[in-house]
C-alpha cells in the first residue's frame, strides 16, 4: 500500500468543507469525512484505479459528496493536491 501525503491546501479545503457542512446540519460534516477517508484508503490500496486527468495527475469522486480527490502517484505515495467541489472552475484544481 502506498503511504498518504496530503497537500496544505488540500487540507484546507477539507476543513472548509467540513465546517461548511456543519453548519448546514450538525454531524454531515462528519459525514463528508467519513466517506473522504473511505475513498483515501480506496486511492492509498490501488491508486491507479482512477483515471489520469492531466498529465500525471488523477482524480477519485466521492458518491455522495460533489468532491473530487485530486493527486498524483509519485513514488511509494500518493500525494494530494486538492479536495475539489466539482461545481467550481475546474482549472482551480491546479492553481495554488
Amino acid at each position: 500500500m502506498y503511504s498518504l501525503v496530503i497537500k496544505p491546501r488540500a487540507a484546507a479545503m477539507m476543513q472548509e468543507a467540513y465546517w461548511w457542512y456543519e453548519e448546514q446540519k450538525e454531524g454531515l460534516g462528519e459525514d463528508f469525512l467519513t466517506e473522504l477517508d473511505s475513498y483515501f484508503l480506496k486511492v492509498k490500496s490501488h491508486p491507479e484505479y482512477f483515471g489520469k486527468i492531466r498529465k500525471n495527475f488523477r482524480q477519485a469522486a466521492l458518491k455522495r459528496f460533489p468532491y473530487v480527490i485530486v493527486y498524483e502517484i509519485i513514488k511509494a505515495e500518493v500525494v494530494v493536491f486538492a479536495v475539489f467541489h466539482t461545481r467550481r472552475n475546474p482549472k482551480l484544481k491546479f492553481k495554488g
